[in-house]
């Protein structure tokens, strides 16, 4: 077999094929698939979707947890030529309905158990993982083993790159989410980037340690699949499980968000002991690394060669910079938590509120310009155009042929043209006639050396502007009156205007479907 230029999913799934269709590509617990197993049984539910009715562009909706079915499923449905919908899986019925609603999902691709709470008004096809389901999630029902043993590949349509590729749901934590449509080329292109810049290969053992419906999450599928590597799929949420995971597979790279890097963290006694030499590469992504928690996963890794990369992006535009490990020290809040450089094949605007270019050290929106840009908000034209618009600085000519997407994020560049992130517009605090960002009061708090999550935000207060509010989990061994020290610390160590009017302690923070800690809702819930 002869490669193909790289356009769409299935290019990557054929070529990697080509290249040793007995390579490992996924493994799911105890069970190995190939890219061969992964070609035959994707084209065999492909056919069963089309005979289902699954037409060229129509969406299929995957909700299930993080298995070999669901990789299956995501190339079965764009190898016909639909676009997957990735749905979280800790989503309820109601959120699922309103997606299944909202972008008119008529097959859905399921967990039995899953299934059997649902009842969408749209779906008229459940492909069920498990037994037939009980219950109203669909008119008819088809089990995904037998069809993904079935004939194969009678399904398959010419598929273009300006094809819609996927939808994915960012995860806002009041209302309901929003849908990124992104086209299959935004899908190849950020494969390409980032095997890339992280120098990915056939022989890369990456973790899966993402819920596939995030961005990140399904970057490390299709960043393994581009290259041929093999995927290791983690579905425990437990903290000892992750460790377990690196070791067991002898891991050579993971991508994550903080959080994750907390739980890792907890096991420094075991990795100081016996180092994850194997590991290559951690690449963080969906928030800023606390600076304590980034010291420490510094002195754990990179005496045996780990790589940190630290990466910023947004779901309506994929990657946008990153700061590749010899860079590293420039995140610290010293230097002012640079962001880095555009990834590659892509360019950052920093453009002030008067639409000009912003100049070195001057605030201004970051805009992001490249091939990633995905194609908009589906079926919500008013917020496409707010977030997508013409380049700001293309000539009067060009202004409608290249679309941008301004991210709400402010920052500045300096005079070498790395970015620094100073915060985002809705979430800056401002207490006193000082503007901070969250993330500095966070920071602040977590350098006591006793706090294990922070998640800081504003309240108002018309005397001040907004109060300071800070909700912590206290590390291991923190014993009482850890609070009245976290608040010294923060007195001695902090401006007048970063210190919080309340430090409220809770066991554990909430997460977003995508790991992040969920500021919107923490904030929320102390309003109410």
């Amino acid at each position: 077999m002869r490669s193909r230029p790289e356009f769409t999913l299935h290019d990557l799934l054929y070529n990697s094929v080509a290249r040793d269709p007995h390579r490992p590509a996924v493994v799911d617990g105890d069970a190995e698939y190939s890219y061969e197993d992964l070609e035959r049984q994707s084209g065999s539910l492909g056919a069963a979707l089309a005979e289902a009715g699954v037409g060229r562009g129509d969406r299929v909706g995957v909700y299930m947890e993080k298995s070999w079915e669901a990789i299956v499923a995501m190339l079965a449905a764009s190898r016909i030529g639909a676009a997957y919908v990735n749905v979280n899986p800790l989503f309820k019925a109601q959120q699922v309905e309103y997606l299944a609603e909202d972008c008119d999902i008529r097959v859905m691709i399921g967990d039995t158990p899953k299934l059997q709470e649902l009842q969408p008004k749209t779906v008229e096809t459940a492909f069920y993982r498990g037994s037939e389901p009980e219950g109203h999630a669909a008119r008819s029902y088809v089990s995904v083993a037998g069809a993904m043993e079935g004939e194969g590949h009678k399904g398959d349509r010419k598929v273009s790159e300006s094809d819609l590729g996927t939808i994915l749901y960012t995860s806002g934590s009041t209302g309901m989410p929003k849908g990124v449509a992104t086209s299959q080329r935004n899908v190849v292109v950020g494969a390409q980037i980032v095997s890339t810049y992280l120098e990915n290969t056939p022989e890369d053992r990456i973790l899966s340690a993402l819920p596939l419906n995030f961005d990140a999450g399904m970057s490390q599928f299709t960043t393994s699949l581009r290259v041929g590597a093999t995927l290791y799929l983690l579905r425990s949420r437990l903290p000892g499980d992750l460790l377990k995971a690196l070791r067991r597979h002898e891991i050579t790279g993971v991508t994550g968000v903080p959080p994750l890097w907390a739980l890792l963290i907890r096991g420094a006694k075991s990795i100081r002991e016996n180092s994850l030499a194997h590991l290559r590469y951690l690449a963080n992504t969906g928030g800023r690394i606390p600076q304590a928690n980034l010291d420490e996963l510094r002195a754990l890794l990179e005496p045996s060669g780990t790589r940190i990369f630290l990466m910023y992006g947004l779901t309506e535009a994929f990657r946008s910079t990153y700061l590749a490990p010899e860079e590293i020290h420039r995140s610290s809040p010293e230097q002012g938590n640079c962001i880095g450089k555009a990834i590659p094949n892509t360019e950052i605007l920093v453009i002030t509120k008067e639409g000009k270019e912003a100049a070195p050290g001057e605030p201004g929106e970051l805009v992001h310009r490249g091939p990633t840009v995905a194609m908009g908000y589906w079926g919500n034209e008013e917020a496409t155009n707010r977030a997508y618009r013409p380049n700001p600085l293309a000539p009067p000519e060009l202004l409608d042929v290249e679309r941008v997407v301004y991210s709400g994020d402010t920052v500045e560049r300096d005079e070498e043209g790395y970015l620094y992130f100073l915060g985002r517009e809705d979430a800056m605090i401002k207490n006193q006639g000082y503007r901070l960002s969250p993330e500095e009061v966070e920071n602040l708090l977590l350098g006591s050396g006793l706090v294990h999550e922070a998640c800081a935000f504003g309240v108002e207060n018309p005397a001040v502007g907004q109060d300071v509010i800070a909700v912590i989990s206290l590390g291991n061994g923190s014993e009482e009156g850890a609070v009245d020290r976290v608040r010294e610390y923060v007195i001695n160590n902090g401006p007048p205007y970063m210190v919080p009017k309340e430090i409220l302690v809770r066991d554990e923070l909430p997460k977003t479907g995508s790991g992040k800690i969920d500021r919107k809702g923490i904030s929320s819930a102390y309003a109410n």
